[in-house]
């Protein structure tokens, strides 16, 4: 199975998970603290069997069937913004199983902006006419124009980690082929929501229900949103779980920034916090999340999102106690592909397998230093021999 290797993040990642991602803390406001729910804490046989649930991981397997490859095919990705490893990441392992299924592929690049370089990336794939597009990891709602006459053209649209714009609230659906994660997530919106779930269970289950805990909500963002719901939701159930919110925007990340000047008061302020909770990577790196609670002394533990290679090196070092929802990009993009190759044959989409994992240093760590999350599912093998290609 072809393994994309995750490079070094840039400052601007920041603008790959607006694209793509993230939440809000159990309590309101900015800084304030409350408890994060009224319901039973689990016991300890329970919290011990809900962390083995979750560093098993809820990933199925691939559609074993398809129609056959559909030939003669033109598809354009638009990428949330090649600069990014994350985003670049998804855009070539597209171009891998586009390349396997035989079609033609293109990269527009958004270069992670949401005002201008994503509309016009997607201008830009319409000029050509192609026979499908792939939004890939930014919200609906600042293409909504585009959208729109793609669907006047007939251009099919996915949206991979992309909310429609009717799960936005920001207008009507514009997506002509759904993308269907697995049974437990079958839409993006779930799919989001679930990231935020899967993350605020951890913590539940990790603490014994008992947890004072820092959390870094992204704002501005309808996804953002969904996963700030899930994380919520999660905590609600959590009796002993106190929450304290420094929120951010795209805007307070630059490093030593309005943020992680906040986080770091935060951190002063609550020396007895246990848990330190970032939705995405680039907050624990590139924003400097991880080195401000190192060097803040807080004894507490680091609970990062998306499992890629540079943050599992901290995981191995100890500075990151976990990757919380990890998932796989590559399996992503390949599921992406096979929902249109359903979708030219006039079949409906159909769950692809995917799902959420844990990683901590003792669970489901890559071997190789550098290296992103990993799935054991040879879906590269399942997907060619479904497609009935080499």
């Amino acid at each position: 199975m072809a393994r994309l290797k995750h490079r070094r993040l840039t400052v601007s990642t920041v603008g790959v998970v607006v694209s793509a991602i993230v939440l809000t803390a159990c309590s309101s406001g900015s800084g304030g603290s409350s408890d994060a729910g009224s319901g039973s804490s689990n016991s300890s046989s329970a919290d011990k069997a809900a962390l083995d649930e979750l560093f098993k991981g809820n990933e199925g397997t691939p559609p074993t069937s398809s129609p056959p490859a559909a030939k003669g095919k033109s598809v354009w990705w638009i990428s949330c913004g090649q600069v990014s490893a994350a985003c670049s990441g998804y855009a070539a392992a597209g171009e891998t199983a586009a390349k396997a299924i035989g079609w033609d592929f293109h990269v527009a690049d958004g270069n992670l902006n949401m005002a201008n370089g994503e509309a016009t990336a997607l201008r830009t794939a319409l000029a050509a006419h192609p026979d499908a597009i792939i939004l890939d990891a930014f919200s609906c709602s600042g293409v909504q124009p585009e959208l729109q006459q793609a669907q006047q053209q007939g251009i099919p649209v996915l949206g991979l980690e992309t909310t429609d714009c009717s799960d936005a609230g920001t207008g009507p659906s514009l997506f002509t082929v759904p993308m269907i994660y697995s049974d437990t997530y079958p839409d993006n919106k779930a799919w989001w929501t679930g990231w935020g779930t899967w993350s605020g269970d951890f913590i539940a289950a990790d603490s014994g229900g008992h947890a004072k805990i820092i959390a870094a909500p992204g704002q501005g963002d309808p996804q953002f949103d969904l996963l700030s719901a899930g994380f919520k939701d999660s905590l609600s159930k959590c009796s002993g779980c106190t929450v304290i919110n420094v929120p951010w925007t795209l805007a307070d990340l630059a490093p030593n920034g309005p943020w992680i000047t906040a986080l770091r008061n935060a951190l002063v302020k609550n020396p007895d916090a246990d848990y330190v909770w970032f939705p995405f990577d680039f907050n624990a790196v590139e924003s400097g999340g991880a080195k401000a609670v190192l060097q803040s002394g807080s004894k507490a533990k680091v609970i990062s999102n998306t499992g890629l290679g540079e943050v599992l090196d901290l995981v191995r070092s100890g500075q990151v106690y976990a990757e919380a929802s990890s998932r796989s990009s590559e399996w992503e993009s390949w599921a992406a592909m096979d929902e249109l190759n359903r979708h030219f044959n006039g079949q409906p989409s159909v769950p692809e397998g995917l799902g959420y994992i844990s990683i901590t240093k003792d669970h489901n760590l890559p071997s190789e230093a550098g290296s992103s999350y990993q799935t054991p599912v040879d879906f590269e093998a399942a997907y060619k021999k479904a497609w009935g290609v080499g």
